[in-house]
C-alpha cells in the first residue's frame, strides 16, 4: 500500500479527532514513515489511539450505560431541532405559495431564512455529536475492566 493511500484510510478511520489530536497524528505519521507494508490501516489507527489520545482510565458498565443515554438524548434534540428547522421551512414556503393569512412577506421570509439556518446548525451538531460519542465508545473499549 503507497503511503498517501495508506495515511488517507487512517484519517478516515479516525475522521471524530479534533484539530489537536490530527496534529498529533499527522507529527506521528511523519515520524513513523516507517510502517511496513503488511500493516493495515487500522490496527495503525488503534495503536495510534491507544498510545496518544485515549488515557488509562477504569471504565465500567456504568460508563457504558452513561455514553449511550446521552447518545440517545443528543440525537433527539439534534434530530427535534433538524425537523423543527424542516417543518418550519417548509410551512414558510407554503404560506408564500398560499397565504392563508395576512402576514408580511419580511415575516415569512425571516422565518424561512431562520429555519434555514436551524437545518444547518443542528447537521453541524448532529456530526459533532457523533464525533464526540464515537470517540468516547472507543475510549470505553480501549479502557474497560
Amino acid at each position: 500500500m503507497s503511503e498517501s493511500n495508506f495515511e488517507v484510510k487512517v484519517r478516515k478511520y479516525l475522521w471524530f479527532l479534533n484539530r489537536k489530536e490530527k496534529t498529533k497524528l499527522a507529527n506521528v505519521m511523519n515520524d513513523s514513515k516507517s510502517h511496513s507494508n503488511d500493516e493495515r490501516p487500522i490496527y495503525f489507527a488503534n495503536q495510534f489511539l491507544k498510545r496518544y489520545i485515549f488515557k488509562e482510565k477504569a471504565m465500567n458498565t456504568n460508563h457504558f450505560f452513561l455514553i449511550l443515554i446521552g447518545l440517545f438524548a443528543s440525537y433527539v434534540i439534534c434530530v427535534g431541532l433538524f425537523l423543527l428547522g424542516f417543518l418550519t421551512s417548509l410551512s414558510a414556503v407554503q404560506h408564500l405559495l398560499n397565504p392563508a393569512k395576512e402576514l408580511s412577506f419580511l415575516i415569512v421570509s425571516l422565518t424561512f431564512i431562520g429555519s434555514l439556518l436551524l437545518l444547518v446548525v443542528s447537521l453541524f451538531l448532529i456530526k459533532r455529536v457523533t464525533a464526540f460519542f464515537t470517540k468516547k465508545l472507543l475510549e470505553y473499549k480501549f479502557n474497560k475492566n
